[in-house]
């Protein structure tokens, strides 16, 4: 089930699509947040930048290019409006990550998501533990994927 947050709309982490489509163990909770989409009950918002980052990640872990489109078409099957990358975000990005970036901190892809959700006032759905902890600190609102 859906927080009250997110019962509206919702901006989507990549890690929430990567999950949803290649089946990890948040499988169930991404089930949950497409399902919503899917029924209607959630307006999917993604960062424009989502599919440089899941491209990036899955091609650093030597995934081939024809998988790679598999996994870009099927989250392109799921509705969802992509929010432009302006100078705004991309400034508010990279303040965040100059601030927060690291190892097993604010990732630098997730610093435009957080950004996005931040000057968008819309709650981000992830499972990043970074972005949770500190979600006060970046400016947001995250919800947990593990506990929808």
């Amino acid at each position: 089930m859906l927080p009250r947050e997110a019962e509206k709309k919702a901006l989507i982490d990549s890690d929430v699509f990567i999950s949803y489509v290649k089946g990890d163990e948040m499988i169930e909770h991404s089930e949950s947040v497409v399902d919503s989409i899917i029924g209607g009950r959630m307006e999917a918002l993604i960062s424009s930048i989502l599919f440089d980052d899941v491209i990036t990640g899955l091609r650093s872990k030597g995934m081939e290019i024809s998988e790679v489109i598999k996994v870009i078409l099927a989250i392109a099957s799921i509705d969802h409006t992509a929010l432009p990358l302006n100078s705004a975000i991309a400034v508010n990005a990279l303040m965040l990550y100059e601030k927060h970036g690291g190892p097993r901190r604010l990732h630098y892809f997730d610093a435009f998501h957080v950004a996005t959700g931040k000057l968008h006032d819309l709650p981000l759905i992830t499972s990043d533990k970074y972005i949770i902890e500190y979600q006060r600190e970046l400016g947001i609102k995250a919800i947990d994927l593990r506990t929808i």
